[in-house]
């Protein structure tokens, strides 16, 4: 796929179509890759993750529409017939979808095709996915249902609660176009679907102007005002942040300060003596430990300490999510001593990732069966970023609380960028881009490690830079790093 070439292409209003026999996961990659590209180009980076969820989604009904076809063919049924119809999907998902693997193998080289085409006009943009299997009444029927369906919806939780047809992997996929289209400010009347006896076409215009509707729920509601009600960082971490913000500050005073707290001695004397600070010699006074790890190292190690405690004391001990910040911290500050940028974010890049995820603790309090529904939603695939379901469900993502919370406990401004944009690095401010990639990389290879997200899910782009972008290689330095982890916490 030739970036500047399609790009050229809409410079000059000419359509751009990328041919496909069945798209996979990489290539689904690839076209990620592309719309940051594309989106940029055309001023709308905020829109690439609803764009790609769209496409995606248009994508993969095709590639079934192809599959079903093919499938209809060699069993000898006529897919028009309501009789051979009905036959035929006795079985589809047996034959088909549980061995979806196998249907690139059978289509490759084939009679189908899809395309995904693009084209610039004024300030607008048009996708349209096209594949040459036209629907049938049946598919038609059930496709305009779901759409009017979707209508009725104003977030996903609704529709997570009332879809049941799971016929076909009908269920989700349109109910999700028409919620994003509408909540993103793009309107669902951009989105069209054509047909006729040679093809299907879907097609999406995004428009110049764009105005996103204000999402409120009562899950929404509720979550705010948690934040309110939350309280403020403990006076005895403040009145130590205080002395390490101010230049005049005296070492001693500090230390005793910190003394009088056991469990924060503990922690600063751990993070002093970890490989990260690559001491010849046993740290084994707290004076010597602020020596070590600098003020603004152990101003950060305040702030996850008031975190913790806050959280640990309103919600429990969310265990689960503090395993995955810990690690994704290791893997962060292993990131950046491989990106040169150890000196660089020394002071922020492990409590940047251990703080990347505090606004999960809102999303599981208020109401952690439907969240962890979201979660088994996306678990194990390449569906890409789970923070839109979030804001469908909600009006606001986990990152977006995240920035909530940090604003409300006056966390310094590169850590609330690196909470805010851990899923979005793109949109991150210029001159802290490299150290929301490191927390976005890093949590990404942990959700690898976790089985939560695959390969395919990351940005190509930043694979690339992190010289990751090979499945094998990547899942080699994975593994690598997580037998280092672990040996840390032995």
């Amino acid at each position: 796929m030739n970036f500047q070439e399609i790009i050229s292409q809409l410079e000059t209003s000419k359509e751009s179509r990328i041919n496909y026999y069945f798209v996979t996961e990489e290539q689904n990659q690839e076209i990620y890759a592309l719309l940051v590209h594309v989106m940029g180009y055309m001023d709308k980076l905020y829109l690439v993750e609803v764009i790609f969820t769209v496409l995606k989604e248009l994508l993969m009904n095709a590639n079934k529409a192809n599959a079903k076809r093919d499938y209809f063919q060699r069993e000898k049924l006529d897919i028009h017939n309501p009789k051979d119809y009905e036959k035929g999907m006795e079985h589809f998902q047996e034959n088909i979808i549980l061995k979806w693997n196998e249907q690139l193998e059978r289509l490759d080289g084939g009679n189908f095709y899809i395309s995904l085409l693009m084209k610039v006009e004024g300030k607008s943009i048009h996708f349209a996915v096209e594949n040459n299997a036209p629907i049938t009444q049946e598919e038609l029927a059930r496709v305009n249902k779901r759409i009017e369906v979707a209508k009725n919806y104003n977030d996903l939780s609704d529709a997570f609660s009332d879809v049941s047809d799971s016929t076909e992997s009908a269920g989700l996929g349109l109910v999700l176009i028409q919620l994003l289209l509408k909540n993103s400010g793009i309107g669902s009347d951009k989105f069209r679907i054509h047909t006729n006896d040679k093809l299907t076409r879907a097609t999406l215009t995004v428009p110049d102007v764009t105005t996103p509707l204000e999402i409120t729920t009562t899950l929404k509601t509720k979550i705010l005002n948690e934040i309110d009600g939350l309280p403020p960082l403990p006076h005895s971490l403040t009145k130590i942040i205080q002395l390490c913000n101010n230049p005049d500050s005296d070492l001693n005073m500090i230390s005793t300060e910190i003394e009088k707290n056991p469990a924060l001695s503990a922690d600063l004397l751990k993070l002093s003596n970890s490989a990260f600070f690559a001491n010849r010699s046993q740290v084994s006074s707290i004076l010597q430990a602020v020596k070590v790890v600098g003020l603004k190292n152990l101003r950060n190690l305040l702030y996850v300490s008031g975190v913790r405690k806050i959280m640990d004391g309103q919600y429990g001990k969310m265990i689960d999510v503090w395993e995955h910040s810990s690690r994704c911290s290791y893997y962060a500050r292993y990131l950046a001593a491989e990106q040169n940028h150890t000196n660089k974010f020394a002071d922020i890049i492990a409590v940047s990732a251990l703080l990347h995820d505090i606004g999960k603790f809102l999303l599981l309090s208020v109401d952690r069966s439907f969240f962890k529904k979201i979660e088994t939603y996306q678990r194990g695939t390449d569906s890409g970023n789970s923070t839109l379901l979030e804001e469908m469900a909600i009006g606001l993502s986990h990152p977006q609380l995240g920035a909530l919370l940090a604003e409300k406990w006056e966390f310094p401004p590169d850590l609330r960028v690196a909470i805010e944009y851990h899923h979005k690095p793109f949109l991150a401010p210029a001159d802290l881009r490299d150290l929301v990639e490191i927390i976005y990389m890093a949590n990404m290879m942990c959700d690898f490690q976790e089985q939560k997200k695959g390969f395919y899910a990351i940005d190509k782009n930043l694979l690339a830079k992190f010289n990751l972008d090979n499945i094998d290689k990547f899942s080699k330095e994975v593994k690598k790093v997580e037998t280092l982890y672990k040996s840390s916490n032995v």
